[in-house]
């Protein structure tokens, strides 16, 4: 009997740190047990006792299905290890999900071991490296003709070698980090500190607005300057996609105005996959002209830069999309796991107070019975909304799982995490959702849970297993927030 377990330990302590699943299939093809990881889909838990090739064409569709159940029946024919079967999938809500999946034979020759593991991330980046790889190819093959093209009679042969250096060292920081500001600030280090630029500033384009902003500049530039498509000289090098070089701009009528000296003017758009995502400016006040490989070099300058922006705003969407939950656009339970953990032991170091909210909305199975799973997937980006909202930029707000939600609050007292929810309770049961009327009591709304250190917890698994208590005594009249009370834990238990 301990051995069995000790085998169930071991496998959910993988699952642990594993996104994954092991599944146990007889030789009748039915589904035995399953051990999963949190990060997994709960649907899978539901699919124990049901035939495992159906439940495959239900969840994966026929093709994939029939690749994996070829795997499978090769491990249970031969009673050997098959090869890693990997799968594309995609999900209900449009994104790509990668899946191995791997087959043992038990060795009493009645089943089949199969575990299953989510390589998503790694195949995302794999796949955004080879990406990246190929376009810094084609940016090196770019900066390869800047520098043949290189009008070497009109400079000498050591001033040629100092820029071609220059460039090389610039770009190289491109490969260091992905963080847009760092990467973005190293750059403006390296023009001023490598070519001379005293005033450089890169402007990306904000689409919704169509405005050019300066997010990251060396010099005399105004940071909270904002110019429209088509206006000035950079917003003329936005529309038009070509560089532009003033040599004097008091000659030149779309030149704006700035409260610092400038004699000439060069602008060189951003472009990455055809789109422009900003403009790289440089104005100059000692009289220099620039040269055709000068603007060569700033040409190429700007590619990598373009790229390197690109790459960031990709990796960064990949790093959300792992710690985000995918319907409601939260943090998700993962994610909220190692905040916690963090801000108590923040908490714990600076002796400052700390307090969790715990959220479940009432009745969600009857509004999804009499609704529709569509109606409950709305109504849940309704309330999600409504508590980021009423959140502050410090706090953490998750979708804890199902219907259930969690607030982290630093720097909250107990009391003040109250008045929140309160707010919050109210918000949510004074707004109109569809066929709420059917609601047992009448409308939507939700029931919350409070607790706070140093008050309720000593350990961050007290803090949350408190506030859990309170939100337990919330449901049972429903609507209500309720603060946690040592009395009525102890009654509960």
């Amino acid at each position: 009997m301990a051995k069995p377990l000790v085998h169930l330990a071991i496998i959910d302590a993988v699952m642990a740190v594993v996104p994954g699943a092991f599944i146990i299939v007889n030789d009748q093809g039915k589904i035995t047990q399953i051990r999963m990881s949190s990060s997994l889909r709960p649907i899978l838990k539901h699919c124990i006792q049901c035939n495992f090739e159906r439940c495959l064409k239900m969840v994966f569709g026929i093709e994939t299905a029939s690749t994996i159940i070829s795997a499978y029946s090769a491990c249970l024919d031969t009673q050997s290890l098959t090869d890693v079967v990997r799968v594309k999938h995609c999900t209900s809500h449009g994104f790509a999900e990668y899946l191995e999946w791997e087959f043992a034979p038990i060795n009493d020759g009645n089943g089949v071991v199969v575990f299953i593991k989510d390589v998503t991330e790694s195949v995302l980046i794999e796949e955004e490296f080879i990406s990246m790889s190929e376009q810094y190819e084609s940016v090196n093959r770019e900066r390869c003709v800047a520098m043949t093209n290189l009008d070497f009679h009109l400079m000498d042969l050591e001033q040629a070698h100092k820029k071609v250096a220059a460039l090389y060292r610039i770009t190289s920081i491109v490969q260091r980090t992905v963080n847009e500001r760092e990467v973005l600030g190293e750059i403006l280090d390296g023009i001023t500190r490598e070519l001379g630029f005293s005033n450089v500033a890169i402007m990306l384009l904000d689409d919704n607005t169509n405005e050019l902003r300066v997010t990251a500049f060396r010099g005399q530039f105004d940071p909270s300057i904002k110019v429209r498509l088509g206006q000035g000289i950079t917003g003329t090098v936005a529309q038009s996609r070509e560089l532009i070089y003033v040599e004097d701009v008091s000659n030149d009528p779309r030149y704006i105005e700035s409260r610092h000296k400038c004699m000439s003017e060069v602008a060189v758009p951003l472009i990455v996959q055809d789109r422009v995502v900003g403009v790289l400016n440089i104005e100059m006040d000692d009289g220099r002209t620039l040269q055709t490989y000068d603007l060569d070099l700033l040409r190429s300058l700007a590619s990598q830069i373009a790229i390197t922006i690109a790459h960031a705003n990709h990796v960064a969407a990949v790093e959300m999309q792992a710690i985000t939950d995918g319907l409601t656009g939260l943090y998700n339970y993962r994610y909220f796991r190692a905040m916690i953990d963090q801000e108590f032991k923040r908490a714990l170091r600076y002796k400052r107070p700390l307090s969790l909210i715990m959220m479940d909305i009432d009745y969600f199975k009857n509004y999804n019975d009499r609704n529709g799973h569509r109606a409950g997937d709305e109504a849940l980006r309704v309330i999600s909304r409504i508590i980021s909202n009423h959140c502050r930029d410090v706090d953490f707000a998750v979708r804890y799982g199902g219907e259930e939600f969690a607030i982290i609050l630093p720097e909250t007292k107990g009391e003040e995490a109250v008045i929140l929810a309160e707010r919050l309770r109210q918000s949510i049961a004074d707004h109109c959702f569809n066929n709420e009327e059917l609601q047992p009591n009448g409308n939507v709304t939700i029931s919350i849970g409070v607790a706070s250190y140093p008050n309720d917890a000593c350990s961050v698994e007290e803090l949350i297993d408190h506030a859990d208590s309170s939100l337990y005594q919330a449901k049972i009249c429903r609507n209500m927030v309720v603060i946690y009370n040592k009395k009525n834990h102890d009654n509960q238990s």
